[in-house]
């Protein structure tokens, strides 16, 4: 691609950004979708390709290239691009308009950057993608720092992902995590941080308080082993994924 092509792309990146905002800033206030609202939107229920395939043929041609431009600035960078890919190919899938695919892939695109710094270049793209996400929920680079130090490498996105499913829920960032790292160091760690899981969303839906009350009770008699973590809720023993908010 020569030089004047990028700085083309790089404009219409800029253009279709300013373009949905300027969108967003016309409906009413509340339609508005916020950033988090778009991720929500551009992760549920999609089936992603750990492999990222691009299917450019999803896109129009401007929304295209300028992913292209993303993918191939997030790769000289050293971070994985199916995350980057999956995201984009998630909003073609549920037809939202190119700028906020762009959006949100960008944002990704960041937040996997710093997700590699707090959790390390040993992090598996599986790691980094959940770190990712728990950085675009509002949890703190230390918080994942202090995760990763609970988990050897490859095997924190349960704790990752559990961590932002409970701070989703209205569960404070430092209570969260001191729950999670706690779990994350017992010998079934996996079982009990999806008990965790299950534990707070069935409570959530009787108040913030209550799944607060319910998470401190759970981590107190799972840590001292007077029970048995809780059975997932899923049957392939994998976390569940958030909810919209």
């Amino acid at each position: 691609m020569t030089a004047r092509a990028t700085t083309t792309l790089w404009m219409t990146l800029q253009l279709l950004s300013a373009t949905a905002a300027t969108q967003a800033a016309a409906l009413p206030a509340h339609r508005v979708r916020t950033p988090s609202a778009v991720v929500a939107l551009l992760d549920t229920g999609f089936v992603r390709n750990p492999q990222g395939q691009f299917d450019a043929a999803r896109f129009d041609t401007l929304t295209a290239n300028a992913l292209r431009l993303l993918f191939d600035e997030a790769a000289a960078k050293g971070l994985p691009t199916a995350p980057l890919i999956n995201r984009a190919l998630e909003g073609a899938a549920r037809r939202v308009n190119g700028a906020r695919i762009l959006s949100v892939v960008r944002a990704h695109a960041v937040a996997l950057a710093e997700a590699k710094g707090a959790l390390g270049d040993i992090s598996t793209v599986a790691e980094l993608d959940a770190g990712a996400d728990a950085i675009r929920a509002g949890i703190d680079l230390k918080t994942l720092s202090s995760v990763r130090g609970t988990r050897h490498a490859g095997t924190a996105v349960t704790a990752l992902v559990v961590l932002t499913d409970v701070v989703n829920r209205g569960v404070p960032t430092p209570t969260a995590r001191d729950a999670v790292t706690a779990l994350a160091r017992l010998p079934q760690s996996d079982d009990a941080l999806l008990g965790l899981q299950s534990t707070v969303a069935k409570n959530a839906l009787r108040g913030p308080g209550m799944a607060l009350a319910a998470l401190n009770r759970y981590v107190r008699v799972t840590v001292s082993g007077t029970v048995t973590p809780s059975i997932p809720v899923t049957s392939d023993r994998k976390p569940a994924r958030p909810p919209d908010p």
